[in-house]
């Protein structure tokens, strides 16, 4: 019951926080930030969120995560060809995204710091992870492996696009685009030897986070 309770005030901290990284962005102020509203003292809070901002980050990619999964498991992604279950995903993606774009491109520029590079790779690796689970991907081995790779490369390419566009229709134009790729993917094993040969630095990071979560 603890745990659930300090779960529910997670979130609460985590929608005040994002008042301030509207504005500022995520930072290591934004706990103390969080504590002059009196609603929270800043021992509870950090309590909660031990690394100070960087676990909230974690926690508000893990809500991120676990709002996409309760809403995919509401599509209809039954018979019909891969890459349009894959396209419906992703698109479902940036619908929930948009609701709160302008803390997605922060949040997106902050994973990009270097000192951020575990954090991002492993919400990449989660992502697309998760995208191949719903679209119904059984492959094993290194197929496993090169499908997720490739669509993490097609996955970073189109939430860059949204985010520096604000018609979203602009970016399911692009996606469509490089859903091409993707259409070939169940193919794949014919093909790989050349594809691979562009990937095998992350191919090496997902195999990593992939053993790290066993």
């Amino acid at each position: 019951m603890k745990k659930k309770n300090n779960n529910n005030i997670k979130k609460i901290i985590l929608e005040e926080a994002k008042k301030y990284i509207f504005s500022n962005g995520w930072n290591e102020n934004l706990l103390n930030l969080i504590s002059k509203n009196k609603k929270f003292k800043i021992n509870e809070i950090n309590s909660l969120f031990p690394d100070g901002y960087v676990s909230l980050l974690k926690f508000y990619l893990e809500e991120l995560n676990s709002n996409f999964i309760l809403q995919a498991k509401k599509l209809n992604l039954k018979n019909i060809r891969t890459h349009i279950k894959v396209r419906k995903l992703i698109l479902l993606k940036l619908k929930l995204y948009q609701y709160e774009k302008t803390i997605i491109r922060k949040t997106y520029f902050s994973l990009l710091s270097p000192k951020h590079l575990n954090i991002s790779s492993r919400a990449l690796y989660n992502t697309v992870d998760d995208i191949w689970f719903f679209a119904g991907d059984e492959s094993t081995d290194f197929n496993f492996y090169s499908k997720r790779a490739i669509l993490s490369t097609i996955y970073s390419s189109v939430i860059l696009h949204w985010i520096n566009n604000e018609d979203i229709h602009l970016t399911e134009k692009f996606l469509d685009k490089q859903l091409f790729r993707v259409s070939k993917i169940p193919i794949l094993k014919n093909k790989i030897k050349n594809i691979s040969s562009e990937l095998p630095n992350r191919l090496k990071i997902f195999r990593k986070f992939y053993s790290a979560m066993q």
